[in-house]
């Protein structure tokens, strides 16, 4: 573990430089980040983002939601993968009477949101349907310790309060030491977690849209878990690591069971969602 903590701070001292949103105009209502930097720093393989910075790739632009080496850009949805794709290059600044879907990131005061599920007139704020960006990732590899409430509830504890349960991201930083192992795992949080909210009555507007969200997002983890075990055969399914008591796999059941209410079978939904793992198959 010693080793590689320390690797991964070399890692971290030598990331290439990106234009990062934390750099920017606090000040400012909306963030046109073509205004701010034209030619962005093209995307490599071999070089490590973290949370906030902006390359370019294929003429579009990406933010990295958190720690991210080797994977691919690519205009899809999921920002699990590590990438946030900017379809449109203006941040806007969040606006009360307007709908967000899952995906969208918008500036809030000094700080910028990931919608994670949609929403409308829902205040950004952290632990809600808004995740503050810069709490997508830890940025130092010091991991919190253990505390004794741990797995004693379902939300457990979140000492760096950083939107990720501790003891899942010990465990990921610790068991593992492939790049997109840590990426994929740490981003599945995300949508692991929203399957606890629903079983706690957390999301007041639970209709067909946000279900068809979480369960789009279950299965396309479920996917890239089958891709990522032909390179890395004891990987393990991040739901398995996430819903590690029995309590928490029970509020998983019942969260889906819940779900189902909403959302009738369809051979077609379900068959189309496993759509966006073709970015981890060539991961380096």
């Amino acid at each position: 573990m010693t080793k590689f903590i320390i690797t991964v701070s070399l890692l971290f001292c030598s990331h290439a430089y990106a234009t990062n949103i934390f750099q920017l105009n606090s000040e400012a209502n909306n963030i046109n980040l073509k205004d701010i930097q034209p030619n962005h720093p093209q995307w490599h393989a071999s070089s490590i983002y973290v949370a906030g910075d902006v390359v370019a790739h294929n003429n579009s632009l990406f933010i990295a939601a958190f720690w991210v080496k080797g994977i691919e850009p690519i205009e899809n949805q999921p920002h699990w993968d590590g990438w946030i794709w900017l379809q449109n290059t203006v941040i806007e600044k969040w606006q009360a009477n307007k709908v967000y879907q899952a995906g969208n990131l918008v500036k809030h005061g000094t700080d910028y949101y990931l919608a994670r599920y949609w929403n409308e007139n829902n205040e950004p704020k952290p632990q809600s349907s808004w995740q503050r960006i810069k709490d997508l990732f830890f940025l130092t590899p010091e991991l919190p310790p253990e505390h004794p409430d741990d797995y004693k509830t379902l939300d457990g504890v979140d000492q760096n309060d950083n939107g990720i349960r501790d003891d899942y991201e010990r465990y990921v930083y610790e068991k593992f030491d492939a790049p997109q192992l840590i990426t994929f795992s740490l981003g599945a949080a995300s949508t692991l977690q929203l399957v606890i909210d629903i079983e706690q009555g957390r999301i007041p507007n639970l209709d067909t849209d946000i279900g068809r969200q979480v369960i789009i997002g279950i299965m396309n983890i479920n996917y890239c878990t089958r891709q990522l075990q032909n390179e890395h055969p004891t990987f393990r399914n991040p739901k398995s690591l996430y819903f590690n008591t029995i309590d928490r796999a029970y509020a998983n059941r019942k969260s889906q069971n819940k779900i189902s209410d909403y959302i009738a079978w369809d051979d077609g939904f379900h068959r189309n969602a496993d759509q966006d793992c073709k970015i981890l198959k060539e991961s380096v």
